[in-house]
């Protein structure tokens, strides 16, 4: 039964573009759900993500429908398709208002999101009105610690800004997979397809091939 959110009191929100969706997007994430007893992970396929402008992603369909494959066997997971029907820019804050409304103001939102994305938070979309929104939580993987993290926030935070960063978190296990590393390897003339299956839900790696995704070079 896949996740009921009307009854959720606690969710993760998880954005991305999901190109592919590999097994530590979803491995990941439930961890992560574990470690603050939240009901489960809602996914949020971006549609057109302002930070990736410099690179042409698979159609939303695709990618939507690759979660969806990643995301069967997995009870505590749902999917948003808000930003891949939308034709706007995909920005945090609507994204959030909308699941807001959507959700009501019972259930406790968490917005995930990995380091790298949390170091950079200060530049997105009206950060400050995110954080009125939801609290965030920063999935940390070796051999980045905290402190390397918080040596990567901008400057001019207050110790008390700081402190609240700590706070939000999360140390899991590293997975060497990543959807870039997938796309290169797939994008070869001749791709070595078992490391690609190491990385990808079966289904996933098949849709892939029966679609020809990611073969721009060949």
């Amino acid at each position: 039964m896949p996740l009921d959110l009307q009854s959720a009191q606690r969710l993760l929100v998880y954005g991305g573009s999901f190109d592919p969706p590999h097994r530590a997007h979803v491995a990941l994430p439930m961890r992560a759900a574990d470690a603050v007893h939240a009901d489960g992970v809602l996914y949020v396929p971006a549609g057109r993500p302002p930070h990736k402008s410099g690179r042409d992603l698979a159609p939303a369909r695709h990618r939507l429908t690759m979660l969806q494959l990643a995301l069967i066997d997995e009870p505590r997971a749902a999917i948003s398709e808000f930003e891949v029907n939308n034709s706007d820019t995909s920005f945090t804050l609507n994204t959030l208002q909308h699941l807001r409304r959507q959700l009501g103001d019972d259930v406790e939102l968490r917005l995930l999101m990995g380091a790298d994305m949390a170091a950079s938070f200060y530049t997105w979309h009206r950060p400050h009105e995110i954080l009125a929104l939801v609290e965030p939580l920063v999935m940390l993987r070796p051999p980045m610690d905290t402190d390397d993290f918080l040596s990567q926030m901008p400057d001019h935070l207050s110790p008390a800004d700081r402190q609240a960063w700590r706070a939000r978190v999360i140390a899991l296990p590293s997975m060497a997979i990543s959807s870039t590393a997938i796309r290169r390897e797939l994008d070869k003339s001749a791709p070595d397809f078992k490391i690609v299956e190491q990385m990808l839900n079966p289904t996933v790696f098949k849709y892939i091939q029966d679609h020809q995704l990611y073969q721009t070079g060949r």
